[in-house]
């Protein structure tokens, strides 16, 4: 290896670069003494060339590296009047590029091209442009000011390591399928998005941070894609990633503090988040829309001044072991079709909705918690929803309000202190439960032609009633138990029906069941240990009671008033301590194979004001008293051999 000097000393052999270039050989070093050399070269053989440093030692003029040639560059200043083109290999180490006078300072096409210790600035357009398959590695080097972008990619690949760019409208942009791998690196202050991925183009980086940008932090269209590791993104004045039918990968990343959302995905563009931190953002931390698919896991999501999450027209997400929390605006959004799955997810502190549902999309919700919501837990309309396992709690509206078609299905959960009803549904909602607890609130309430189907439920300790129907709705309960409500049991209002079979009603403050212009069926159900009435039938209301046990009341077990009538078959009525059945109003009862036994108050049975009683095949017993009254145009019809005085 040879050393030949250059200076524009006028006591020098060799004055110029191209003077040297025509002695050098292959691997001889080229060491250029203090000044600047204005020339334009082609570079013909493989050498190096060395500056004193790269503030005193400038080259300036069109240079051209062509191929099967590698020249090393180190501590100079180059200022290219025209680009600097590459077909072969270039190294640069610890050199200043002023591109002022060109467009494009460094251009590859087909080569490859090494950058250390490097600070490239001031192009009219790009710092560096890679073509055809070209080959870059970039390391602890700063862009500062290239007009459009400071890396420009097409159909080539390119690794950045440790370095800053800032200060131009694009950090990089990639075209026709090139890669970037990007590691460690400061991305900032950008007047448009800051890294632009397309056509099937691939950016992965490795803990960077991409802050202040005035445009999106990353933008990726037409089937590209985006991997982050470790990534660190905040203060973009649009959605700091965009993705547009193209795919982002996020792992161990922070994505926070952005002026709209952290991620927006639209038209079959697709995400896959784990154990990142999302928050601070002012429209939405996530958006996917248009079809789009969307996979979170443990990860966290807070503090947004607008919506957590947000699922539209037809796309599809899933949620696991995450966390949602202090949205001002619903938690999670799901509407247009869309379709949500989730499974171990906590949704807490938020100001409005945790789960908002709407038009025709659905989500099925498993083993996750909803608490502390300053309005319901979860709001469905014209959507379905599935809940399994979950516990719904301290919400200060209902835990669950299904509205217009909505259709809910619950099973193996919890709901308690819960500030409105657990569970709410009107306007032809469709509703059923199977083997979950309600306590502590008012449990149910279901109107306006809505229907509640309820299995092995435990309903107890309500505040106000446990369960309420009203207006045209439809109520059927299985082997469920509803017991110590501070007022009433049910309430069946406005011509509704409720059906109960197998179940056990008990230890109430107020009636245990009151119907008003509605119908019951109970089957093979208890009623016992009421601080009131067992049931109340009022305002041309009908009852079918068959198989049944009451017993304990206070006041009067079946009290039947204003034209309404009740059938009991195969029932015992005893231990009550008034009268077992009380009929008034033009009201009547028809009993058959039935017992009323009471030994605490006479009169068991009370007829007045234009009502009937009839009993068929019936034992009525007594040991305080008469069993019979009636009163007012009244009449109780029996055969004396069911009757013991």
């Amino acid at each position: 290896m040879a050393i030949i000097k250059v200076s524009t000393s006028i006591f020098s052999a060799i004055k110029t670069i191209e003077r040297a270039m025509t002695k050098a050989k292959r691997g001889d070093e080229i060491h250029l003494a203090s000044g600047q050399y204005k020339e334009s070269i082609q570079f013909h053989e493989t050498v190096a060339m060395k500056g004193k440093n790269n503030r005193d030692t400038i080259i300036e003029g069109l240079f051209i590296v062509p191929e099967h040639t590698t020249i090393t560059f180190e501590q100079l200043t180059i200022i290219p009047t025209a680009q600097f083109f590459i077909e072969g290999r270039a190294v640069f180490k610890n050199c200043l590029f002023q591109g002022a006078q060109t467009n494009v300072i460094l251009s590859v096409s087909n080569g490859e091209v090494e950058l250390e210790d490097c600070t490239i600035e001031q192009a009219k357009d790009v710092g560096l442009a890679l073509f055809n398959k070209s080959e870059a590695t970039i390391t602890n080097c700063l862009f500062n000011g290239n007009g459009k972008s400071h890396l420009l990619l097409e159909n080539s690949h390119l690794t950045i390591e440790n370095s800053e760019l800032t200060d131009a409208v694009h950090s990089m942009w990639l075209k026709d399928e090139a890669t970037i791998k990007s590691v460690g690196n400061h991305i900032h202050h950008h007047s448009g998005t800051q890294i632009v991925v397309q056509e099937r183009s691939a950016w992965i980086d490795s803990s960077s941070t991409l802050s202040h940008g005035k445009g999106n932090g990353v933008y990726a269209t037409g089937e590209s894609t985006v991997t982050l590791l470790g990534s660190y993104m905040h203060h973009q004045q649009l959605p700091q990633i965009w993705m547009q039918e193209s795919e982002l990968h996020a792992k161990n990343c922070t994505i926070e503090d952005g002026e709209e959302s952290a991620i927006m995905l639209r038209e079959h563009a697709s995400a896959e988040i784990v154990k990142c931190t999302i928050g601070n953002h002012k429209i939405a931390n996530v958006q996917a829309t248009k079809e789009s698919r969307l996979n979170i896991e443990s990860s966290q999501l807070h503090s947004c001044e607008g919506v957590g999450v947000q699922l539209r027209e037809k796309s599809i997400a899933n949620f696991l072991d995450t966390t949602f929390k202090d949205h001002v605006l619903s938690q999670l959004f799901i509407t247009e079709q869309s379709i949500a799955s989730i499974k171990g997810c906590k949704f807490t502190d938020g100001k409005q909705v945790g789960i908002l549902m709407e038009k025709g999309s659905s989500c099925t919700i498993a083993d996750s918690s909803l608490a502390g919501h300053q309005n319901t837990a979860i709001t469905v309309m014209e959507g379905e929803l599935t809940a399994l396992d979950c516990e719904l709690a301290y919400n200060d509206g209902n835990g669950i309000l299904a509205v217009t078609n909505a259709k809910v299905q619950v099973e193996g959960c919890r709901m308690y202190e819960n500030e409105m009803p657990h569970i709410a549904g009107k306007a032809n909602a469709s509703i059923t439960i199977h083997q979950t607890e309600f306590y502590k609130g008012k449990s149910l309430y279901i109107i306006d032609q809505s229907t509640l189907t309820a299995s092995d439920c435990k309903i107890h300790q309500s505040d106000g009633v446990q369960i309420e129907i009203s207006d045209q709705t439809e109520a059927n309960l299985t082997r469920c138990a509803i017991s110590n409500g501070k007022t009433n049991g049910f309430k069946v209002l406005r011509n509704s029906h409720l059906e109960l079979n197998d179940c056990q009603i008990s230890n109430h403050a107020l009636p245990q069941i009151v119907l008003n212009d509605s119908s019951l069926t109970m089957k093979n159900s208890e009623l016992l240990n009421g601080e009131r009435n067992g049931l109340i039938v009022e305002n041309n209301s009908e009852a079918y009671i068959q198989d049944s046990f009451i017993t304990k009341h206070i006041f009067p077990q079946i009290w039947i008033d204003l034209a309404s009538s009740v059938e009991l078959k195969d029932t015992q009525l005893t231990e009550g301590a008034e009268s077992d059945i009380y009929v008034q109003n033009k009201s009547s009862l028809h009993a058959s194979n039935c017992i009323i036994r009471n030994d605490r108050f006479q009169y068991n049975v009370q007829a007045v004001n234009y009502s009937n009683i009839t009993l068929e095949d019936t034992l009525v017993e007594n040991s305080f008293g008469k069993i019979f009254y009636s009163e007012n145009n009244s009449v109780i019809t029996h055969s004396l051999d069911e009757v013991n005085d």
